[in-house]
């Protein structure tokens, strides 16, 4: 459900890096949006496979699973999947609560 929140919560030393990672992630979903409408898998399979490389090290698991699903996609030019993967993250980037 897409009101119910994602709770984050990294080491008490890593809650800054956290928070730049985050910021990581819109990036990439701006930069996915932007490629999408370009019709350019390439780049979306790049910033599929470096969120799905990424995410977990800094405890957002299910942006790992959603850049998993992007590479897959771009992988094999699905492009209603790619759309999908990407509203799946703006979604998930509503819902992050770091704490």
């Amino acid at each position: 459900m897409a009101s119910e929140k994602t709770l984050i919560t990294p080491e008490p030393d890593l809650t800054e890096e956290a928070a730049w990672y985050r910021e990581q992630l819109e990036k990439h979903l701006t930069n996915g949006l932007s490629a999408l409408d370009n019709k350019d898998t390439s780049t979306l399979e790049t910033i599929g496979h470096r969120i799905k490389g990424s995410a977990e090290s800094f405890g957002f698991d299910g942006a790992g699973d959603i850049g998993k699903a992007l590479e897959t996609a771009a992988k094999t030019n699905d492009y209603h999947g790619m759309e999908k993967r990407l509203s799946a993250l703006a979604d998930y980037l509503k819902r992050i609560v770091i704490a």
